[in-house]
This record gives C-alpha cells, sequence and structure tokens, in this order.
C-alpha cells in the first residue's frame, strides 16, 4: 500500500469513527421535555419474558421514538446510559385514553427521566405529565 493510499484510509477509517460515535447529548435522570414520535409495540411479559407465541402474555408499551440519539450520565440512584434512540413512555391514569389520538404524531413529552426496572421496560422511562403534539411533521 502507498503512503498517500494508506494516509488516505487512516483518515476515512477516522472519520467513519467519528460519524459512528455521532455527535449527541448527555443527559440528566430527573426532569426533561424531550421531542420524539409517539409508538405502541409489544413486548413478551410474564412468565418468562421471551416470546409472546410461546405462551408469554403481551405487553403493550408506548415509545417515545426521539428524533436525536441521547445518552444520560449516572447519578447516585441511576446508572449511565449510553446511546439511545427510545424511552418507554409511562404515562398517568387514564392517560393512555386521554392521548391516544398523538399515536404515530410527533410530540414534545414532559415529565421525569428515569431508569427501568421489570424485564417488560426499556432502560430509560419518562414519567410523563403531558404529552403535547409539536405541529411537526410525523
Amino acid at each position: 500500500m502507498t503512503h498517500a493510499l494508506r494516509s488516505f484510509a487512516v483518515v476515512a477509517l477516522f472519520c467513519s469513527a467519528h460519524a459512528f460515535a455521532g455527535n449527541y447529548s448527555c443527559l440528566e435522570y430527573g426532569p426533561i421535555r424531550l421531542v420524539g414520535t409517539v409508538v405502541r409495540q409489544t413486548y413478551a411479559g410474564p412468565p418468562d419474558y421471551e416470546s409472546v407465541t410461546k405462551g408469554d402474555q403481551p405487553q403493550v408499551i408506548w415509545l417515545l421514538q426521539l428524533d436525536e440519539r441521547v445518552c444520560v450520565n449516572a447519578n447516585a440512584r441511576f446508572p449511565r446510559e449510553p446511546t439511545q434512540i427510545e424511552v418507554e413512555l409511562a404515562l398517568p391514569p387514564g392517560g393512555y385514553e386521554r392521548y391516544r389520538h398523538l399515536l404515530g404524531r410527533k410530540v414534545i413529552a414532559t415529565g421525569q427521566l428515569i431508569h427501568g426496572g421489570a424485564n417488560y421496560q426499556k432502560r430509560l422511562v419518562l414519567l410523563t405529565d403531558e404529552l403535547e403534539q409539536t405541529g411537526l411533521l410525523p
């Protein structure tokens, strides 16, 4: 390999590694506002949390698919979370009915960002106070 070709390969490798790492912000646990699209997904629940087709109960959850990747810094209670692209939404009683019209839409979600704990939960959970449609296209 020639010197010029080797230099090009090193630069290309550096650039692709930088692009892969991405430039995204690290958040803090606690009060937060996040922008994304509300979607509903089904996961396997009890007893084995492995397969709905093999008899596990389906667990339907709402997710906020984030517009941008984020990470979350560790604190005294919760661990650091590397790159995340979605957050589970935990709505107050009656919230799923109240916000059903926002499924598939871009929203601003406000609430408390915490670390998930149950087998079916995502790593990050937003205890949601409010969902507000952004007016932006999904």
